[in-house]
């Protein structure tokens, strides 16, 4: 086929994917009215919707969060009506939490929390993350120094980049509470889209973080987390100290090692070329501009107001091979040495790295169930960002994993479908034909008839004779 009619017949399958795309197929519904999930069993569970939602989100007392939440609309929708709690500025500090039914850790049952966030203006530098903990002073207490259990969630800023799973401890010999931090946390899903970030708990101390329902990292309570859970049975002793006659130099210098008589050390590392020569035609004393011989003062050229008038600089023609004072190029001295330095051999006063002999650990312990949490009566956040526009959805703490995939097939998975669909499906970068290729690809049902069109377009241009392509309103006529 002819050029020029590739080029037609590509302007038709454009039009019959344009045409497809506007048909109405439940494949480009992007928006859906949002119907509140019917999922009761939830230990906890938060969508944001109805009027008495600051009777169960408490803002923090504390002075430093001079940000306040909102309850909004996503900017763009896709369950049409369904909010979240927002945060409306940057540069804030926000902390709020609300309050549930106390629950803890137990031995026939997971613990998992699971909830929403879209990044509708991205994240530079702040988190979205969630704290679990036990509100013994209520919840308007809350603050940075709040003692947690869990905090979950997002969180970038610099080198930052994961979603945070870190347990707090309490030590049973020294009652410290210490931050035990998931050691191959995952990287946070670079897009404004709605992610599902969910922890699961089970009884025998394993874990997944899971993103969108998938697993993106697992591990072990007693062997993932940085620090241990458990410290170690022997520490170095803080009383030992290295003897001062200790040798810990594993090389010396050969002391039987001279240098060399005709080891020279002031030899340049770089020497001119000596076979080199001055080329032919070089001129030494020629500048490489010179005026231009062709040009002149304009006649309307004022000395007073414009200056001295200077004619401009062109390459000299004499320095066709070249101008100016000629230096040879430059070679590595073959009688270049360096500094002269002995050689390394054997210390044999060497007695090895000095380390601290060992000592029973007085803060020792064992547990050997770290899943089994503490009581969790609350659910916090407490975040600095300097970003707006997060969103959080869809909060939800529970202990019966069948009734929190219910809880994600009502609410979550529904608004991922028509944010797929929302998508931009043609990036900008492409080109008329990758343009028309990407628009068949996707829309195969308009296959048939857009080779129709194709088939209709090569007859009418053979049979018309023309050289002039048809028009839009042409072509949108035989698809």
């Amino acid at each position: 086929m002819p050029p020029r009619l590739i080029h037609w017949a590509a302007a038709a399958a454009v039009a019959v994917g344009l045409s497809s795309a506007s048909d109405g197929s439940i494949d480009n519904i992007t928006t859906e009215p949002y119907v509140a999930p019917e999922v009761p069993g939830l230990h906890f569970g938060e969508t944001f919707d109805g009027g008495d939602i600051w009777s169960r989100w408490v803002n923090s007392k504390a002075a430093k969060y001079n940000g306040r939440f909102t309850v909004e609309k996503r900017k763009q929708e896709a369950l049409v009506g369904d909010v979240g709690l927002l945060v409306p500025d940057e540069a804030r500090h926000y902390g709020i939490a609300a309050r549930f039914t106390p629950i803890t850790g137990r031995k026939e049952a997971p613990f998992m929390v699971q909830y929403e966030v879209k990044l509708q203006d991205g994240l530079s530098c702040g988190g979205s993350y969630l704290k679990l903990f036990d509100s013994h002073n209520g919840a308007d207490e809350f603050n940075d120094d709040t003692p947690y259990i869990i905090m979950f969630g997002p969180d970038r800023c610099g080198a930052t980049d994961k979603v945070h799973f870190i347990l707090k401890h309490k030590s049973p010999k020294t009652n410290v509470w210490e931050e035990k931090h998931f050691k191959d946390a995952p990287r946070v899903p670079a897009d404004s889209h709605t992610h599902l970030y969910g922890l699961v708990l089970n009884p025998d101390n394993s874990f997944e973080v899971q993103i969108d329902g998938l697993v993106k990292a697992s591990g072990n309570l007693l062997s993932s987390m940085e620090p241990p859970v458990n410290p170690a049975q022997e520490i170095d002793d803080p009383s030992d100290f290295k003897p001062a006659e200790w040798v810990d130099e594993a090389k010396i210098d050969d002391p039987s090692a001279f240098k060399p008589s005709d080891w020279d050390e002031d030899a340049p590392m770089m020497m001119d070329d000596p076979s080199a020569s001055e080329p032919d035609g070089w001129v030494d004393d020629a500048p490489k501009k010179i005026d231009d011989p062709s040009a002149s003062r304009p006649e309307d050229w004022d000395d007073d107001e414009d200056g001295e008038w200077e004619a401009p600089q062109i390459d000299n023609p004499a320095c066709k091979v070249g101008c100016g004072e000629w230096k040879p190029p430059r070679i590595s001295n073959p009688a270049y040495k360096g500094k002269w330095k002995a050689p390394k051999i054997d210390n044999p006063e060497y007695k090895g790295v000095w380390k601290p002999r060992k000592i029973a650990n007085p803060d020792y312990f064992f547990d050997e169930a770290p899943a089994m949490l503490p009581t969790i009566d609350s659910v916090g956040i407490d975040i600095w960002t300097m970003t707006k526009g997060i969103l959080f959805d869809n909060i939800v703490v529970s202990d019966d994993l069948e009734k929190v995939k219910a809880f994600t097939q009502a609410t979550f998975k529904p608004r991922q479908k028509l944010e797929e669909r929302q998508k931009p499906k043609i990036a900008k970068s492409q080109g008329f034909l990758e343009t028309a290729k990407t628009l068949l690809s996707e829309n195969l049902l308009a296959a048939g008839v857009t080779l129709l069109v194709l088939l209709s377009t090569t007859l009418w241009c053979c049979c018309a004779g023309s050289q002039k392509a048809p028009t839009e309103a042409e072509i949108r006529r035989l698809a």
